[in-house]
This record gives structure tokens, sequence and C-alpha cells, in this order.
């Protein structure tokens, strides 16, 4: 995972708080080329002008978003698919702000535009600072968060969830986060961060066949969203539990070693939980999906451990690698 802080003009993003806005249109003022490292589900935070530390300098996070999709769009085209979730009231306001921070004055070619889901603000500027990162006042663009330390999106989610969720767009929005937003957030983020130092163990054909499976069931079930972009998990968070799904393939030969790898994974995952203080009061669930039918043995054992074996239609077998 990556994410990304954002220099933004703080005039936008208030106009997005005050609005309850929690998905947003979050156009680059020039046709900026795309990020190297940053993909759906990844966070970007808002770094404000305008939230100047008064003895630092630096400028503060007030939220972020998640990041769904990228795409290019006029101007023309920007106003009439996204409206006041650009961050202004009109379509006169929205040119006028982009030719006030546009190097070149252009607003003939499409901008970069990044759609951002899930948005959520802090009740108070948390400063990068504060969490050991250094970032000179004259940063104009953006960085990334992640780069020097692994660790660092991790520790602003906690300075976040100490500062607390803003209480405006909590008053004024149906669709507001609720309070344990950072610490799902966080927990999710370590979790990733965990995931990817343990082998997936699984071919590029039974990869493919996974993810046609996973969007399946997350067509089913659109509260799941993917775990990373390695789009090897879905993982929903319930009244306080958190359920992971993922796909188990094999052949008839294999069948069994693989649900033992599954066994391990879901207890590596559990370790690591129960290593995670901001994990405290939540549950952790497992649901697998299987293209080959289980002995009742191996159902009664996953149960134990709370993970639920479900099977899926199987269309084919699965082809071999050359």
């Amino acid at each position: 995972m990556s994410s990304i802080a954002y220099v933004t003009d703080k005039h936008m993003i208030e106009f997005h708080r005050l609005s309850g806005n929690t998905t947003i249109n979050f156009w680059r003022p020039s046709s900026s080329k795309r990020f190297s490292d940053f993909n759906s589900g990844d966070l970007l935070f808002f770094l404000a002008k305008g939230t100047e530390h008064p003895i630092t300098k630096e400028k503060g996070l007030i939220g972020y978003g998640r990041f769904a999709e990228a795409y290019r769009l006029s101007l023309k085209s920007m106003w009439k698919s996204y409206g006041t979730l650009n961050g202004y009231h009109s379509e006169q306001a929205l040119k006028e702000a982009i030719l006030k921070v546009s190097k070149d004055k252009n607003l003939t070619h499409p901008f970069s535009c990044l759609k951002l889901t899930n948005i959520v603000f802090f009740q108070s500027p948390v400063y990068l600072s504060e969490i050991g990162i250094q970032v000179t006042p004259n940063l104009e663009s953006y960085l990334y968060l992640d780069k020097e330390n692994p660790e660092a999106t991790m520790r602003i989610l906690a300075k976040a969830n100490a500062v607390g969720i803003d209480a405006w767009t909590a008053a004024v929005s149906d669709e507001a986060p609720s309070e344990d937003v950072f610490v799902e957030d966080l927990i999710r983020h370590t979790l990733t961060l965990r995931l990817q130092q343990i082998p997936a163990h699984i071919s590029q054909t039974e990869e493919r066949r996974s993810l046609r499976i996973l969007s399946a069931h997350q067509a089913a079930s659109p509260q799941a969203h993917w775990l990373d972009d390695r789009k090897h998990e879905l993982f929903v968070f319930k009244q306080k539990t958190l359920t992971l799904t993922w796909a188990i393939l094999s052949e008839k030969r294999d069948f069994e070693s693989k649900l033992v790898m599954s066994l391990g994974k879901l207890q590596a995952i559990r370790i690591l939980s129960q290593q995670m203080p901001a994990f405290a009061g939540y549950k952790l669930e497992f649901d697998l999906l299987l293209d080959q039918e289980p002995d009742p043995q191996w159902v009664s054992l996953f149960s134990e451990c709370s993970a639920r074996l479900i099977q899926i239609p199987k269309r084919a077998p699965l082809e071999h690698n050359a």
C-alpha cells in the first residue's frame, strides 16, 4: 500500500467538509501524469494550505479519502459529472479556482482527476512533524508518506484517532464515517503490510481465477472491499467484526494441502491481529471460497477457527503453466 499527502486548497476542502461530502472529485490543476505508485484503496491525505503551524509553519493534515479510480476530464465534463463534488458551489467558481492555481492558465486540456471515497475529516490538524516526518513549508505538490518509513500511515491514523473525527461532518451527513473509522483503517493498513510479507504460493492461473471468483463475490456483497491492490483478499468491518475472504483453488490431489496452507494463513492473521493494540475489542472471522467439497472434519476444524468453508460451482479444471 502507498499513501500520499497532497497540498490542497483549504477553502475547497472546507466546502467538502461543510457539505458533508463523502465522495469527491479530486482534480489536479494541470494535465499531470499519473502517480507511479498509487493504487485503488490507497489513502490520499489532505495537506491543507491555511493550517500552518504557528511555530514550525508546516501545513497540517485535515483528513483523507480512499482512492477509487483515476480519469481525465475537461472542465465542462468535470462539472457535468460531479457538480459541487468538485469542491465549489458553481462552475464559474471552479473555473476561477483552477485559473488561480494553474501555472499555464490553460482551461482547454483535460485535467487529471481522482475519485476519492470514504472521505473523513479530523477534528483538528495533524502535523507530520508530530510523527517524525519533516516536510519543507515550501512543498507545493505531494509526497509519498511511506517511502522512507513504511509505518508512517499507521502513525498518522493512530494520531488521527487520538484527535478524533470532525463533529460537523458526523452531524450533517447521513453517510459520515463512524467514530471507529480511524481504528478500522489502521487495522486494515497494518494487516496489509504484514500480509505482503507472507508468500502467496499461488500460480498465475490460480491468481486470475481467484480474482474472477472474488470479484463475483464482491459484486454480490457491495460492502466488501479489496484489502489491497494485490486483490487476494476482501474485507468487511461490521459491528466490531472484521471478516476476511479469499479463495482456495486446487485440483483434487492437492486440495488438502491447500486447506492446510489456508489454515496456517488464518492462524498467522489471528496472531498478527492479537499483536495490534488497535484490534482490542474486535473479532476476526473468515469466509473461504472453495472449488471442492470439503470433508466434514475440515468444516469442523475451520469452524473452530471462526472460518466458514463455502463451496462455489466449479466451472473448469485449473490450467497448468507450461
